[in-house]
This record gives structure tokens, C-alpha cells and sequence, in this order.
């Protein structure tokens, strides 16, 4: 069975209201509705799927939102006080156990510890994911997350995939294995890459077949027809143009290696080379902190036990 995906978009150090953060919220969470009826009935995450059932439902009142990024903000373990530097943060479920979506927002961040981020995990393609996987619905979704948030960097990817980007393990002396770690962006189907970010596409080094565009203020690239299944080839010689070293086994020992796309190499939209991106960290690693800020599920190894992570979805 096919892996479940998720759709990712992280940008930097960005102050924001939380008025501003609502007015966003309000803004993507109406044009999901109009996308698909799964991508409606948002509730706030709870310890159990029937206990966030219960849940009042998310509305796109100014309002109602403002209250939950209050709600949600990241407050110190020993005095309860507010950490202003994490912003806000919600985590919501469509309240749909058959094709769970989760969605987890991070905004108005300005702590160097934590990224900015939006994150949409999907159900697993199938009959109960409705259109979700349907190449032009994929890429609306993704341009509505573009042009709400304003990334600096987004993809649409699952965790297999991101899994076969990692580092190779390294074995100590000792027997221990120290686990290979992801550096810098993930690749996936989708791939935006904001005029701003460090990290820079060289078109020469794109799969031939991929469609290259411009998306806003920042450069798209997609990997074919098929946003459920793309080519790891692919996904891979992205991860080449974006700068990034590609474990030497994964391109050898693939099952897809012959599966790339074909077709005419993408064109150049701008001349220069891939600038070498460092890893960004996730966590905050000061004491007596509690954080809420979503980060990037590719580099968060409890993301990888469950694509409806953040508390979105529960066990009974």
C-alpha cells in the first residue's frame, strides 16, 4: 500500500500579530473548502479521536481563530508565562476517521531554535482521499499554501521517500549505529524553492521531464503526472540540483531506477550555482521550555511513527 504524503511549506524568522497569523488561517482554510469537503470540519487535537471529535469546529471567524492561536501559545514550564519569540501554533483534525488529515501551523516564530512552518498531512491515496491526489487538486493546494504563507521553501513528499535523502547510518566501534540524518530540504513530487532561500535549483541538474515554473516570488518544480507516486530517481537527482549529496546506494539499488521521466530537459530560468545549505535545527534546546512550534516532519523522528502527527489524530 502506498505511503501516506504530506505537503510542507517553512520559512524563517518572520514576526507576525496574531492578528496577522488569523487573518492567514481564515484566508487558506477557506480555499481548502472549496478544494475538497475533506479539507473542511477542522477541529483542535485532542489525547483520543473521539475525545477531538467532540471538539467545537474551526470557523473562519477573526475571532474564533485569534482565540486558538492564544490558546495555543508556547508557554514556560516553571512560570507559565508566554515565550513570545515561538509565536503561535494550532493543530488541527478534519474530524474524518476514515481519511484522517492533519494540519499544524507554526506562525509569527522569531526564537532562531524553531522554523516557521505549515504542515498538511494527507490520508493515503486510495478511494477515501477523495481528489487529494489528483495532480491539478496537489498543485492547487500547494499554490493556495504558497500564496498564504509565503514560504521560503515547501514540498510534497512522505517519509519513505525523505527516508531513502538521509545520510547513510555509521557504525562505531563499539557496534553502536549512529542513524543518518537529512540535510537541509527534503525532495518530493512537489518542489518550490522561494527566490529568497539559500538553496537555489541548478536546471542542468533536473530530471529530464520535470516542469519547472515560476510560482509567486519562487521557482516550482514537479515530477510528473503522478503526485502518489513519483519516481525516487527523480526525487533524488532534485535533491543533486538543489545543492545536497545523494546516498550513493539509493541511486544504485533503487527499484524505480529506470522509472525517471522522460522528456525534454527543463530550461533554465536563472543562471547560478546551488549554494551548499546548512541543516536546520528544529527544537529548542533551552531548559524549562515547552514547545509547540511544528517543524519539519522530515527531520523529527517521531514524525516518521505517524503521518498525522502533532496531536491531530489519537488512539481510542
Amino acid at each position: 500500500m502506498s505511503p501516506s504524503f504530506y505537503l510542507g511549506a517553512y520559512w524563517g524568522i518572520r514576526a507576525a500579530s496574531v492578528d496577522e497569523c488569523a487573518e492567514r488561517l481564515a484566508t487558506m482554510i477557506e480555499q481548502f473548502a472549496h478544494v475538497d469537503p475533506l479539507l473542511t470540519s477542522w477541529r483542535q487535537g485532542a489525547g483520543s479521536k473521539r475525545k477531538a471529535i467532540e471538539q467545537p469546529v474551526v470557523t473562519s471567524d477573526h475571532t474564533d481563530l485569534v482565540t486558538r492561536l492564544l490558546t495555543g501559545r508556547n508557554r514556560r514550564d516553571t512560570n507559565r508565562q508566554v515565550i513570545d519569540e515561538l509565536g503561535y501554533s494550532v493543530s488541527w483534525w478534519n474530524g474524518n476517521p476514515d481519511a484522517s488529515i492533519g494540519l499544524s501551523v507554526g506562525c509569527g516564530q522569531t526564537s532562531p531554535y524553531v522554523t516557521n512552518s505549515f504542515v498538511l498531512n494527507l490520508p493515503k491515496p486510495g478511494a477515501g482521499s477523495g481528489h487529494l491526489y489528483n495532480p491539478g487538486v496537489a498543485a492547487k493546494l500547494l499554490n493556495i499554501v504558497v500564496d498564504t504563507w509565503q514560504p521560503d521553501h515547501a514540498v510534497w513528499t512522505n517519509h519513505d521517500l525523505v527516508d531513502k535523502q538521509r545520510q547513510p547510518d555509521r557504525r562505531l566501534e563499539n557496534g553502536g549505529i549512529i542513524a543518518g540524518q537529512l540535510v537541509g530540504h527534503p525532495a518530493g513530487w512537489a518542489n518550490f524553492l522561494s527566490d529568497s532561500d539559500s538553496v537555489k535549483f541548478d536546471m542542468a541538474l533536473l530530471p529530464a521531464g520535470a516542469t519547472v515554473e515560476r510560482l509567486g516570488t519562487g521557482t516550482l518544480v514537479l515530477l510528473g503526472q503522478d503526485p502518489a507516486n513519483p519516481p525516487l530517481r527523480d526525487v533524488l537527482q532534485v535533491r543533486r540540483a538543489m545543492g545536497y549529496e545523494v546516498p550513493t546506494q539509493q541511486t544504485e539499488s533503487s527499484e524505480d531506477l529506470d522509472a525517471a521521466s522522460a522528456g525534454p530537459a527543463a530550461a533554465p530560468l536563472a543562471p547560478g550555482a546551488s549554494v551548499s545549505p546548512t541543516d536546520r535545527g528544529q527544537s529548542d534546546p533551552r531548559s524549562g521550555i515547552e514547545t509547540r512550534g511544528v517543524g519539519d516532519p522530515a527531520s523529527n523522528t517521531d514524525a516518521r511513527r505517524s503521518d498525522a502527527q502533532r496531536g491531530t489524530t489519537a488512539h481510542d
